[in-house]
């Protein structure tokens, strides 16, 4: 499979983890986008390994959409402080790479690593490439990466 085909699987259980997890109304996807990431997100990258592919999966929204998830996920109450949404944000990319592997069991044995919290851009560095789409939740942009390379 290529980064697109990737990408359209974790937008696949990204919508899903939105109307069942957060009670999202409306969801839209845009498929793989040639615009630039905005420099002011904020998200969490969690790898994905399976054999001879190694992703890493970006859920990334800017600050004010961050704290509107978590407050979605925890029920509604405000989530104020960073580390809450980053704690929160990264329960969602959780859920979402979790229903990835579902989605992929009766095909690749995936397994999910330990996320990691960021602010700002991430860049690709030697055979490292990644692509990006928008999920639109509620009227909220979302933007779903997928960055990898094969391990061998």
């Amino acid at each position: 499979m290529n980064l697109a085909e990737w990408l359209e699987r974790a937008a696949v259980a990204a919508r899903k983890i939105a109307t069942e997890a957060l009670g999202a109304s409306a969801s839209s996807w845009s498929g793989s986008s040639p615009e630039p990431l905005p420099d002011d997100l904020y998200g969490i990258y969690i790898p994905l390994m399976m054999d001879g592919v190694a992703l890493q999966l970006g859920v990334l929204a800017k600050r004010d959409v961050c704290g509107a998830l978590a407050s979605a996920l925890l029920g509604g109450d405000p989530v104020d402080s960073d580390e809450d949404v980053f704690d929160a944000v990264g329960e969602i990319t959780n859920l979402i790479a979790g229903d990835f592997k579902v989605l992929l069991a009766d095909h690749l044995n995936v397994r999910v690593g330990v996320p990691i919290a960021m602010k700002g851009r991430v860049f690709t560095l030697g055979s490292s490439q990644s692509i990006h789409g928008v999920l639109m939740l509620d009227g909220r942009a979302v933007w779903l990466v997928i960055t990898g390379t094969k391990t061998r």
